[in-house]
């Protein structure tokens, strides 16, 4: 949950710096881009601990 935790951090880290570039800047897409790469890295690290074997319900 450690990795989750800071891919979500880093993921509003990258949307926090998107926020303040212009979104005509070469730098925008890529730090977009970045922010949905990351959001869904954490989401499925989430996914795959949470439905690991032998987890007890």
């Amino acid at each position: 949950m450690k990795t989750a935790a800071v891919l979500l951090y880093l993921s509003f880290a990258a949307a926090l710096f998107a926020s303040g570039v212009s979104a005509t800047s070469m730098l925008w897409p890529v730090l977009v881009w970045a922010v949905v790469v990351l959001f869904v890295a954490a989401i499925l690290r989430v996914h795959a601990v949470v439905n690991r074997p032998g987890v007890n319900r």
